[in-house]
């Protein structure tokens, strides 16, 4: 089971953020810091504001997402932990979500200004997850998901860096 050694390497991971990144995390350093982010869902038309965090972790090795939903209910909160795996060249992610989730991806990294992490065989319904850079302080982030055999939108973030971090 992958979500053993997750765990294990969360349980190592600092607060800090690492100052030097690893070379196959280099494309991904421009992420860290504080994101404010506000989207729409559109099955319902509702709104969804959030926070996103990255950081660099287990010296440059991982990089740590945090999100959390800000408008109510807000009940949707997730942590990830992204790197690379030199064996399979490709980068895997996993996310723990505050529902109990624990879902696997995989990623051949930044294509022409996306990263798309697709979900593992095992992720049913099966689900994708497609970040865009809008400029150098601006980040989209699609969540797709399978409905009737083929993936549709669940919902979309656009987030701008913290004014803090800028």
């Amino acid at each position: 089971m992958r979500l053993k050694p997750f765990l294990c390497a969360v349980g190592l991971l600092s607060s800090s953020a690492m100052a030097s990144t690893d070379a196959s995390l280099h494309d991904f350093a421009d992420l860290r810091g504080d994101w404010t982010c506000h989207g729409v869902l559109p099955a319902s038309g509702k709104t969804i504001d959030s926070t996103v965090n990255f950081a660099l972790d287990l010296d440059g090795k991982a990089l740590v997402k945090h999100h959390d939903d800000t408008s109510p209910p807000a009940t949707y909160h997730a942590l990830e932990a992204w790197g690379f795996d030199a064996g399979n060249h490709r980068y895997n992610a996993t996310i723990l979500d505050s529902f109990g989730g624990a879902r696997v991806f995989s990623s051949e990294g930044w294509k022409e200004g996306r990263l798309v992490w697709n979900s593992a065989p095992d992720v049913k319904p099966v689900q994708r997850f497609v970040y865009s850079r809008e400029g150098d302080q601006a980040l989209r982030i699609d969540w797709e998901v399978e409905r009737n055999g083929a993936l549709v939108m669940g919902d979309t973030l656009h987030c701008v860096r913290s004014a803090a971090a800028r």
